[in-house]
């Protein structure tokens, strides 16, 4: 699928003895996974397989996804850590208006609304029910909340975010 393969989960653990995986879902609509068939599972240190994702179920803030040639709980163990990767196809033209993929998203310059530059997108954690930018500027990593009052342009052409932050927000969230 190659370097722009856009993460769809990330597991967590076996669930079930059939070798399905608890799973962090990377998008907004679950559904989104009825559409999805050829996955790359990369592993922590970098191993590839291709598989197929033969199904999947809700189960509270994440998903329980079955993945072909994993079968065995042992099998479903070896995979925690690993990253559900998906090509990125024309789901990308049904995106509502102001609404991005991480791919698109990571990368991108993050400018204050002064015009200075504060670094750049290197990911996107997205605990409970928020997203956050993780920047690496001059000055080593902060969080900035992907949030409309603060993240005020995002211009994916132009490969850059403006943002209006609190202040001492990039301070307070410094990683």
């Amino acid at each position: 699928m190659g370097p722009k393969s856009v993460v769809l989960a990330e597991v967590d653990r076996p669930r079930g003895l059939g070798g399905e995986v608890l799973a962090r879902f990377h998008a907004d609509d679950p559904s989104r996974l009825d559409e999805v068939g050829a996955v790359e599972i990369v592993g922590p240190g970098g191993a590839v397989i291709a598989s197929r994702l033969e199904g999947w179920k809700r189960c509270g803030e994440r998903v329980v996804l079955k993945l072909e040639g994993i079968d065995t709980v042992e099998a479903a163990r070896g995979l925690a850590g690993s990253e559900i990767r998906v090509a990125p196809g024309p789901a990308r033209a049904r995106l509502p208006e102001g609404r991005y993929f991480a791919y698109e998203i990571e990368g991108l310059q993050v400018v204050a609304r002064s015009g200075e530059t504060l670094g750049v997108v290197t990911r996107l954690l997205r605990p409970a029910g928020q997203t956050l930018l993780v920047v690496r500027g001059a000055g080593g990593e902060f969080l900035v909340p992907m949030v409309a009052s603060i993240c005020v342009e995002i211009d994916v052409e132009r490969g850059r975010i403006v943002v209006d932050p609190p202040e001492g927000l990039i301070e307070l969230n410094a990683v």
